[in-house]
């Protein structure tokens, strides 16, 4: 009988220490393969970043790769990835290529070829021929996409360009309007210098006159606000409605002279030293990122002009939705220059190149 105890405990000592053995196993395996999955994520953040500042760059600098290439790399370099301990995530041109016209790719690493594995710990326990260095790579592709909606609109809208056969500047039915073709469009436009004027009361469009409109659109169910204090409002802030491609506008019916000026005063007057640098086509000098008087705007097609709803409310059909930045202004006249910028909304995948635009992962 003793010796069947002892025997049994035997087993079970052999049991026991078999048991240590595995839980050590896999509580070590556990340890590893954390950082694994850690530095994998933090590799694919990196080059998810990178991705889409390269895309970004790429686009705003019609289509250089190297300034695209060089941008993907700084930001890469903004992010962390664990290797022996946490470190920068470094690549170099080799890592970012351009596998179509409109789309950048980019590799980021932890290899031993690139002199940057992770750095583990015991998974050499349990395979005495691992060198305990791991490898992995991510990668992503991005492109640009036309952004067809957003919020943050100033509380204008102006005609686009039309062919103006018999140069009047205002629009004859039969002249010839192509949004994509005749109307302001990427890369033709980009700096041009445009005076905006309001027109209150007529309802022919004219090159260069805008009409003060409401948020919501009147087709899409948000409530539609109007009045002076809303609109000086939302000419130095932000209006809070997403407008579409297709929208309709109501036209602000009251005089809005006085709240233009003093709204865009205001908006002015944070960023005063903002100003626009034709040597390099860009905004310098700005107090921001990017400076609240680069705004974004409707533009309606000429060829429908002001419409009235059963209602008797004149409204406008947004074609297309344009980024500007503010120079100067004397009362409500507008001095601007149409800049490409990267924004927040809804991207229109079948618009044509524009000038607000969204930089979105693809792959």
């Amino acid at each position: 009988m003793i010796s069947k105890v002892n025997n049994n405990r035997g087993a079970s000592l052999i049991m026991v220490a078999v048991s240590i053995v595995m839980i050590f196993a896999f509580s070590v395996l556990a340890i590893d393969v954390s950082l694994i999955l850690l530095a994998k994520t933090q590799l694919q953040n990196a080059a998810d970043a990178a991705a889409i500042a390269g895309a970004t760059a790429y686009y705003l600098s019609a289509g250089n790769q190297d300034i695209a290439t060089q941008e993907a790399i700084t930001v890469a370099g903004f992010n962390y990835a664990i290797q022996d301990s946490m470190q920068n995530v470094i690549i170099t041109p080799v890592d970012v290529t351009f596998p179509d016209e409109d789309r950048i790719m980019v590799y980021t690493n932890r290899t031993k070829a690139t002199n940057d594995p992770v750095r583990l710990y015991f998974l050499k326990i349990l395979d005495p021929l691992f060198d305990n260095l791991g490898e992995m790579r991510a990668k992503a592709t991005a492109r640009v996409f036309p952004v067809g909606g957003t919020d943050c609109l100033k509380p204008w809208c102006f005609p686009d360009k039309w062919d103006d056969a018999d140069i009047d500047s205002t629009y004859d039915v039969g002249e010839y309007y192509d949004p994509d073709i005749t109307g302001y469009k990427v890369p033709e436009d980009v700096g041009v210098q445009v005076t905006l004027k309001l027109r209150n009361s007529n309802k022919s469009p004219r090159t260069g006159w805008y009409y003060a409109v409401d948020f919501g659109a009147l087709n899409t169910g948000d409530p539609v606000i109007t009045g002076a204090d809303a609109y000086r409002q939302w000419i130095a802030e932000c209006e809070p409605f997403s407008i579409s491609v297709g929208d309709y506008l109501q036209i602000e019916p009251g005089n809005m002279v006085g709240p233009t000026a003093q709204g865009v005063g205001d908006l002015v007057a944070l960023d005063p030293t903002a100003e626009w640098d034709p040597i390099t086509g860009s905004v310098i000098n700005s107090a921001y990122p990017t400076s609240p008087r680069i705004i974004k705007v409707c533009a309606f097609d000429p060829t429908q002009g002001v419409q009235t709803d059963s209602n008797g409310r004149d409204y406008l059909v947004v074609v297309k939705i344009i980024a500007a930045f503010i120079e100067t202004h004397n009362g409500s006249d507008v001095t601007a220059r149409f800049i490409k910028r990267a924004s927040d909304g809804d991207v229109c995948e079948d618009c044509e190149d524009g000038f607000l635009f969204k930089s979105v992962l693809v792959e």
